[in-house]
């Protein structure tokens, strides 16, 4: 699996966190006492689970930009001893 998919993935499970929060905090609001202490519980557990993942989406976004920078230097240093070898080419033809 490819940085891509992990990080669609992960934002995947990020909204779908988020829309569970939000129905959690709905339930929270409006529901029966029993149900306000199951969503209590859940919500704690979901923020956690919402911090975790913000996390590992950062650490997924670096190591993205990271193979960007390692790909782009290739490409330039590749460039560049393809330039020189043109040049002395050309020098000694």
């Amino acid at each position: 699996m490819g940085l891509d998919d992990i990080r669609y993935e992960v934002r995947l499970t990020l909204a779908q966190t988020n829309e569970a929060i939000h129905d959690a905090r709905a339930i929270l609001a409006e529901g029966a006492d029993e149900e306000k202490v199951i969503a209590a519980g859940e919500l704690d557990f979901l923020r956690r689970q919402k911090a975790l993942l913000e996390m590992r989406l950062g650490q997924v976004e670096r190591l993205i930009a990271l193979h960007r920078r390692r790909r782009l230097s290739w490409l330039r240093q590749t460039w560049f001893r393809l330039v020189l070898s043109f040049e002395s080419w050309i020098a000694h033809a």
